[in-house]
């Protein structure tokens, strides 16, 4: 049920963009210029979408930076579990909002970094590291002899190390898992006349 959020969000958005997929001069996602006809909207919207994404991200990357500021926190066990539950909702209806402006083609430039070839390796190895780097941080903070002391130095090399490790994790998984798993789907699905 935690994720019931970000699913009913994916999938109204999905209903948005499909729903809205009038194409009486065929201008649907096919590499043309401008956007789907029926999904037109002012410049400001476009604006807007971009903007309020970048601010519901931010403030769910960093919200909890008060949280951890001081042992006991001043967070109450309400305000904690309140940001955790609302920050899996901002997140999805910021992402949202962001395939939106992209989709439809009102945000070039956004679109040009996320379509950037870095950013779509990235994209494939990121899975991956999301689900490794809990176990390699258990692995790393365990291996500690002596209490960890937080500073600003720390934090920036741990999180070097975390993303660094994470990554290489997730491409070893990539390369012997995912990508062998997929070529072997593609093989299935054209044996049985379904292309993929």
């Amino acid at each position: 049920w935690t994720q019931l959020q970000e699913r009913a969000t994916r999938r109204a958005a999905a209903g948005l963009l499909d729903g809205s997929d009038d194409t009486a001069d065929g201008a649907a996602c096919d590499g043309r210029k401008g956007p789907p006809v029926g999904m037109r909207s002012p410049p400001g919207v476009a604006i807007g979408l971009c903007g309020f994404a970048a601010v519901v991200m931010l403030a769910t990357v960093f919200g909890t930076y008060g949280l951890y500021q001081e042992l006991p926190s001043r967070w109450t066990d309400t305000q904690n579990v309140s940001f955790i539950a609302l920050s899996r909702l901002g997140w999805a209806l910021a992402l949202s909002a962001l395939a939106y402006v992209c989709f439809t083609r009102q945000a070039p430039l956004t679109n040009a970094l996320l379509s950037w070839w870095p950013m779509q390796i990235w994209g494939k190895l990121a899975f991956g590291a999301y689900v490794s780097h809990p176990l390699l941080m258990t692995a790393l903070y365990f291996s500690e002899t002596r209490p960890l002391a937080y500073s600003d130095a720390w934090y920036a090399r741990a999180f070097t190390t975390n993303l660094v490790w994470a990554s290489v994790v997730a491409l070893v998984l990539w390369l012997l898992i995912e990508k062998p798993s997929a070529n072997l789907l593609a093989l299935a699905l054209a044996r049985i006349g379904v292309k993929g």
